[in-house]
């Protein structure tokens, strides 16, 4: 690629985090007519200088997977074991995967970054998260919550949940406060499964 497309690409990543829509680099790479934008971009890719995500998202090969995901999808929230591992209640989990809550369909986002999953949830339990650097991310008693939910939905996670959390760092009163909201058989299930240490 030429330098000075690449200086172009450059100097936009520091603003959008290494993360670019079409309508991004169309601004990034002022100068180039419609027709050859798509040219150039597959030039970029090719080249290794961008990552094709999915249709329509690139990123620089630094770029964060959780950078990555709010782009996508800016109302999904990092949860699960993403923020257990952040806040040390689990130990590692695979470094190049990110787990993401959404209401509506479900999706998986393979790219040579890594993956992103985006987890479907009720709008009723579309709660228990803050904007942190323009991310939106579970607090660990939801992200713990949302772990214990999946996984009495059928999923399963890279790390037990029932012996591999961290129990003792969590708030128990938030937690049993979240779980008013959640339906009876789930919290049974809960109950059951993990109690207040």
């Amino acid at each position: 690629m030429d330098a000075a497309k690449y200086r172009a690409i450059e100097k936009w990543a520091n603003d959008l985090d290494g993360v670019f829509t079409v309508a991004d680099l169309k601004v990034a790479l002022a100068g180039n007519a419609e027709a050859t934008l798509y040219r150039v971009v597959a030039e970029m890719v090719q080249g290794g200088d961008l990552i094709k995500v999915k249709r329509g998202i690139y990123a620089t090969p630094d770029a964060s997977l959780t950078t990555i995901s709010s782009r996508i999808e800016p109302k999904a929230y990092l949860s699960t074991g993403t923020v257990l591992a952040r806040t040390a209640i689990i130990g590692s989990i695979p470094a190049r995967r990110v787990q993401a809550v959404k209401t509506g369909r479900p999706r998986t986002y393979n790219c040579e970054l890594g993956t992103i999953e985006h987890l479907s949830i009720s709008p009723r339990l579309y709660f228990g998260f803050t904007l942190i650097a323009g991310e939106r991310v579970a607090s660990p008693e939801k992200a713990f919550l949302d772990v214990c939910y999946f996984t009495y939905r059928g999923r399963r996670f890279s790390f037990d949940p029932a012996t591999d959390i961290n129990l003792e760092e969590l708030d128990f009163d938030t937690i049993e406060r979240y779980l008013e909201l959640y339906d009876p058989r789930f919290v049974s299930f809960f109950s059951r499964t993990w109690r207040r240490q």
